[in-house]
């Protein structure tokens, strides 16, 4: 059961992905950027008990899933992707939630975004 009073979180900022999303034909024709932040609640360090790479979730192996789903077929739709990395995510056993974001910084002039957002809770 989660701590209810402390929490500890990894997070990932702006990783920039070249991949291939959206509905309209010139967005399939293309790659384009998109950004992901992605902050993960993991299980607390409060008593110090996690004191070695294996006891924590690297946020190193999060990027490098991240990474690799980004490459794996077109998503018709942020949303869709978001799914996808909260699915990654929840995954790990130190996982409690994680909150994900995706935006797309080109593809509507006069915005410097449009995007995405989610959170997902692992369900014990």
């Amino acid at each position: 059961m989660p701590d209810k009073k402390n929490s500890d979180y990894i997070f990932i900022r702006d990783l920039q992905l070249e991949m291939s999303t959206g509905i309209y034909d010139k967005e399939k024709e293309h790659t384009q950027r998109v950004l992901v932040n992605i902050e993960i609640q993991v299980k607390t360090n409060k008593n110090k008990l996690l004191t070695g790479i294996d006891d924590v979730l690297s946020y190193e192996t999060v990027v490098n899933e991240v990474k690799a789903l980004s490459q794996t077929r077109h998503f018709e739709l942020l949303e869709e992707f978001c799914e996808e990395i909260a699915g990654l995510c929840l995954k790990h056993t130190k996982t409690i939630s994680a909150h994900i974001t995706a935006e797309k910084p080109d593809i509507i002039e006069s915005t410097n975004s449009v995007g995405v957002k989610i959170l997902r809770v692992k369900q014990d």
